[in-house]
């Protein structure tokens, strides 16, 4: 499986420099899109892996961290962090999404070249539609980041080959999620439930519909696609929760996708972004990780370890020491560094081996999401149905690794508390994996969870804010109320 990574990553760095290249050399002088470039299947997949190179902008770890975690309850900057406070307390400002934005279209660009161009390449028509069902897919990913986040935004189903149609108007937030959902749905149809690591399938495809149908309040759709996944027999919880997040076990039977890292080759940050950042100078430094101090931006928040309940996920989650790296010192306790003031650290991301060179991989979606998908939208289409209990307490029961005082199964609630409880399951199974925020806008609860924690935060803030820049170059483009 690894050469299978140095491979894909291999290309898609060699595909980035000789876009680099073309870029250099206008023929004809005006023609902004790649017509010309799609004669061959070669052709066509090199395109639909330029498409899947956006995902390591639009799902960046800092994106799924900022977006999906830091402007929430559980997590926030680092006591010993002098930035990014501006996520943490709203402070931010209309060009905080210009990089989502401007990386999110271009992937869309991207995969519309590939959803349009490759139709009229000569080659076998299953190969040829299944190209074509992945570039959709990954337009409805991008789509997806960008709705959730701003609101309605411009829809191209088209690639850009002129300045006539790079000016529209905001779609609303229906007409996005209509095409976020058809063109799921095209993939799930068209796509075998098997594909090299990485890639899209009708597996990631169907998970996405449930997800996206859960953010809307579908429920009998999240359910179907929930159980479409479970049914099939292709995923499963791994044993231990602690090994979801070892890099050794990237692209397992729990991970429905994961983005791509291979340390040395194409290195993600996260594991440098959770770890503890240590004082300059002093015993302590560079004993988390030898020879450098890692950036240490987040800390989970005294609401989230107060209410984790004891259990062997919360041991693999959050951690109040560490081995020093030197192998002979022992045991230091964060109390040791940082006298109570950062008392804990996310420790389920570690990979301490890694020199900021992690090859963990970036899981966008795993098994455990999808009982506990399946178990809120039975809830709400069912709610008494028993099947809940089982979806959710194959969790509780991983998490609990077997004392069973901790975590029991539950049983015999009413809706209203199955609802509360599994929003909760939800919270500490999911932990610092970019869901937070998003689980309690789609419950109505963000505002409150935030204000609780005594943050300015104003209605509007619900939504990010289109681009400022974006706004002023494009006069069919009206800003979010608020944000103006």
């Amino acid at each position: 499986m690894k050469i299978i990574h140095q491979y894909l990553l291999l290309f898609l760095s060699l595909l980035l420099t000789v876009a680099c290249d073309d870029l250099l050399e206008e023929d004809p002088p005006s023609n902004i899109g790649s017509t010309n470039f799609y004669e061959t299947e070669e052709d066509a997949l090199a395109g639909l892996y330029g498409a899947y190179n956006s995902l390591y902008d639009v799902y960046s770890p800092d994106n799924v961290i900022n977006y999906g975690e830091i402007n929430a309850d559980d997590l926030t900057i680092s006591p010993i962090v002098p930035d990014r406070f501006e996520w943490d307390n709203f402070t931010y400002n209309s060009e905080i999404t210009g990089g989502l934005w401007n990386s999110a279209y271009q992937g869309i660009n991207r995969a519309n070249e590939v959803i349009v161009n490759t139709e009229a390449i000569d080659f076998e028509a299953g190969r040829k539609a299944d190209l074509i069902a992945e570039a959709q897919a990954l337009r409805a990913l991008y789509y997806f980041a960008l709705v959730r986040a701003i609101g309605g935004v411009p829809l191209y189903e088209t690639p850009t080959t002129s300045f006539d149609n790079i000016y529209a108007p905001r779609a609303s937030e229906e007409d996005v999620y209509a095409l976020v959902i058809r063109d799921l749905e095209a993939a799930a149809n068209e796509l075998e439930s098997e594909s090299l690591a990485g890639r899209i399938n009708s597996g990631v495809a169907n998970a996405y519909l449930a997800r996206v149908h859960l953010y809307l309040g579908n429920y009998q759709e999240a359910l179907t696609h929930a159980q479409n996944i479970i049914n099939s027999g292709q995923y499963q919880l791994l044993p231990d929760y602690a090994a979801v997040f070892d890099p050794q076990n990237n692209n397992s039977a729990e991970h429905i996708f994961q983005i791509q890292y291979l340390s040395g080759e194409r290195n993600n940050n996260l594991p440098s972004r959770f770890g503890p950042r240590m004082p300059a100078g002093g015993e302590f430094t560079n004993s988390f990780w030898a020879g450098t101090t890692i950036p240490g931006l987040a800390a989970p928040t005294d609401e989230f370890i107060a209410e984790s309940p004891v259990s062997y996920r919360r041991s693999v989650t959050i951690a109040d020491q560490y081995e020093h790296i030197d192998g002979v010192t022992g045991t230091i306790t964060m109390e040791e560094i940082f006298g109570g003031e950062f008392p804990f650290y996310i420790s389920k991301f570690d990979d301490r081996t890694g020199e900021l060179q992690s090859g963990m991989n970036l899981t966008l979606f795993r098994y455990a999401d999808i009982l506990l998908i399946a178990a809120e939208a039975m809830n709400e289409v069912e709610a008494g149905s028993n099947q809940k209990y089982d979806w959710i307490n194959q969790v509780r029961t991983r998490a609990r690794n077997g004392v069973e005082e901790n975590l029991p199964n539950l049983a015999g609630l009413s809706q209203e508390v199955f609802r509360e409880a599994v929003l909760e399951e939800r919270r500490f199974e999911l932990a610092f994996e970019g869901q937070r925020a998003w689980d309690l806008k789609r419950r109505g609860l963000f505002l409150e969870a935030v204000r609780d924690q005594e943050k300015t935060v104003m209605d509007f803030m619900l939504l990010f804010p289109v681009p400022d820049d974006q706004v002023q170059l494009n006069n069919n483009l009206e800003q979010n109320t608020g944000w103006e």
